[in-house]
């Protein structure tokens, strides 16, 4: 498996500066545009265009709260398919099923209501969110795949309230 982390030159971490990503990204991608070996033997132009999508994907994957803290997981030998059939507590479920009914019925919300709604979901992926950092940064994997898990569930409902949230304007 491909360490995303060693591609950019950073050490395996939850917390990352998305300036420096984006500046190394930016550095590689220079050195390995297919472009700049369109005058180069097939093999480079070949080699150019994986390298330049290997680090499309590192960048996607290390840009993304929920896929970065997912490939932290997987360093560590955690299978995400089979993580993901874990079940959440039936309590964070029930909560998540209730958030979500409240998303579908986004555009019939008053301005206060929708807006409560909208700070309740991100709030909530805001301590997930740092729940795993915490965890993961403490060295417990077994606490950071249970909050890892929560948190994919709500970059989910994140994910549907964004569209519900552009069906209104």
């Amino acid at each position: 498996m491909a360490n995303y982390f060693q591609s950019f030159d950073l050490t395996p971490s939850f917390a990352l500066d998305e300036a420096a990503l984006e500046a190394r990204y930016e550095q590689l991608m220079v050195l390995c545009h297919p472009d700049k070996f369109a005058g180069a033997a097939t093999f480079e132009q070949r080699a150019a265009a994986k390298r330049a999508a290997d680090i499309n994907e590192a960048y996607g994957v290390l840009g993304h709260a929920v896929r970065r803290a997912g490939h932290l997981l997987e360093l560590h030998g955690i299978d995400l398919q089979e993580l993901e059939r874990q079940p959440a507590s039936p309590e964070f479920l029930f909560e998540q099923m209730m958030l979500r009914e409240r998303v579908q019925d986004f555009e019939s919300l008053s301005g206060r209501n929708a807006s409560a709604l909208i700070s309740d979901i991100e709030s909530t992926y805001s301590e997930t969110q740092n729940a795993f950092a915490d965890h993961y940064d403490r060295g417990d994997i077994t606490g950071a795949c249970a909050k890892w898990v929560e948190f994919h569930f709500q970059q989910k409902l994140l994910d549907e309230l964004v569209r519900a949230q552009r069906q209104v304007v």
